[in-house]
């Protein structure tokens, strides 16, 4: 393998990375030691841990206090990720992906919107001791009413699929390299080969971007070979990897120019 040679996050907009882990509930504790164990130590206190407070209005966090005492130990950057995780079942979903409609936000009124980010604002603060920043919206699709009711209730900004916005200001643009692709076996496959191109594409650009990792990924043999390449090329090519607001920082700083 080439060795390229490493690029200083610190003085430009290159050879970094965000590392993110989606989808976080009780249901999913068995495997959370396990996916932040994927990154080096030098990483996880940057990863950004986007949390589902009531994963399919089954698994509410404060009613597993020791989980959510694990999570309040974690030294990366909390998360909100939507209330439910989901709208319920949906024939066009079970076909494409095999499991209900996930893309929680999409579609909702604004009541819809407004009482869920309540909720799952609510439930998090008093389960973690303090409320987040950030909120990621379940497969990063949103509607027209989500923006104003995140800043309403006092959110910073939203990790979106191609950019961190923070409100009031310019986006930052940094891609999620995505590696869940449901349930169907083809669909993850096709996904696959589609990521080689992606990942190949990075590493000649060395453009940063976000290392998003869910539960479902690491009980997947091959999807987990594919994260362990990547990682283990990141740690070989010098990469470095930034948290949220480092990443933010360096933006601003002017570092892309």
């Amino acid at each position: 393998m080439q060795n390229i040679p490493p690029t200083d996050a610190t003085t430009g907009w290159a050879g970094f990375y965000v590392p993110e882990i989606h989808d976080l509930s009780p249901m999913m504790g068995e495997v959370l030691d396990d996916m932040a164990g994927l990154f080096a130590p030098v990483a996880w206190s940057k990863i950004a841990y986007s949390i589902v407070p009531n994963w399919q209005n089954n698994y509410a966090l404060d009613r597993h206090p020791d989980f959510a005492a694990r999570l309040r130990a974690l030294s990366g950057t909390p998360v909100l990720h939507g209330w439910t995780h989901s709208l319920g079942s949906d024939a066009l979903n079970w076909l494409l992906y095999g499991h209900d409609n996930r893309s929680e936000f999409l579609g909702l009124d604004r009541q819809q919107t407004e009482l869920r980010l309540a909720l799952g604002q609510d439930m998090m603060t008093r389960s973690l001791g303090a409320s987040p920043e950030w909120f990621c919206a379940p497969r990063w699709q949103q509607n027209l009413h989500l923006a104003p009711a995140l800043q309403a209730q006092g959110f910073r900004g939203s990790l979106d699929r191609g950019a961190f916005t923070e409100f009031g200001k310019t986006p930052v643009p940094i891609a999620a390299l995505n590696f869940d692709e449901g349930e169907r076996a083809v669909k993850i496959a096709l996904g696959a080969v589609a990521r080689r191109f992606a990942i190949a594409g990075i590493f000649r650009s060395r453009r940063p971007f976000r290392m998003v990792l869910h539960p479902d990924d690491i009980r997947r043999p091959g999807t987990l070979a594919q994260i362990r390449l990547v990682l283990r090329r990141l740690s070989e090519e010098g990469w470095k990897p930034l948290s949220i607001d480092e990443a933010i920082s360096l933006w601003r700083a002017g570092s892309h120019e």
